[in-house]
């Protein structure tokens, strides 16, 4: 320690080099490869991916994918997407628009997070329309319809009679392969051992996965250090650094 190294200004420096990883870490957007060839089957996706290879032969007109954020919900059903040209909707984007203007386009949807849509009725019409029109809905949710808030009896029933397909939380070897992937898309060559340390002491879930490659990322960047396993048990140490929750 030199003798500007004061307690007092390496808190300082602390403090400033958080707030900075903070501004970075927030607008941060990787681009991630979301074509089929990208997508990592395992057991704990392979239900939903067999589903949505077998469309349109669906014993339903309506399929539900369901699980964590992160979980790769939305890179499968872009996916599908690319199969069937459906239109993808957030629950927002429903909210705001009126029927007639979602009527206006060939019959085929992908809700994301459909259980945030308050609109009762409108979700009802909607699904009848689609229904009466032999077109197809891809429902994203965290949790199953069945499960979901709706006090509207004949709307429960339709929920209820969707196949739902639940997206586990990954094994040890499907959430290393996704960290490789996320490193990958970031342009970045991080040894298996690193994957391998952080992975253990990490929360395991997508999500996690999402946020300390970010983090990590970040904080290479602004530290100009390579990201090592003494990097990542720095940080493990010292989550704050990098504004990451306690």
């Amino acid at each position: 320690m030199s003798k500007n190294d004061t307690p007092d200004r390496i808190s300082q420096n602390r403090i400033e080099f958080r707030n900075l990883v903070k501004q970075l870490i927030l607008p941060f957007e990787q681009s991630s490869a979301v074509e089929a060839r990208d997508f990592i089957v395992s057991s704990s996706n392979e239900a939903a991916y067999l589903w949505l290879m077998c469309w349109p032969q669906w014993p339903h007109p309506c399929l539900a994918l369901y699980g964590e954020k992160g979980c790769g919900k939305t890179h499968l059903s872009s996916i599908w997407q690319t199969t069937s040209k459906a239109r993808y909707l957030r629950a927002l984007d429903f909210n705001t628009l009126s029927l007639e203007n979602l009527f206006d386009n060939p019959p085929l949807f992908i809700l994301d997070g459909a259980h945030l849509i308050k609109n009762e009725k409108k979700l009802f019409h909607f699904y009848n329309h689609v229904m009466a029109s032999k077109g197809y809905i891809l429902f994203l949710s965290q949790i199953a319809p069945a499960h979901w808030e709706t006090k509207l009896p004949d709307l429960s029933s339709r929920l209820n009679a969707i196949p739902a397909v639940k997206i586990h939380p990954p094994d040890e070897v499907l959430l290393t392969q996704v960290i490789q992937k996320l490193f990958s898309d970031l342009q970045l060559k991080v040894d298996e051992a690193v994957i391998a340390f952080l992975i253990k002491h990490m929360e395991r879930s997508f999500e996690s996965a999402h946020l300390w490659t970010s983090a990590l990322n970040t904080f290479a960047m602004t530290q100009k250090r390579s990201i090592t396993v003494p990097v990542v048990r720095e940080i493990l140490s010292q989550p704050e650094l990098v504004g990451m929750p306690l």
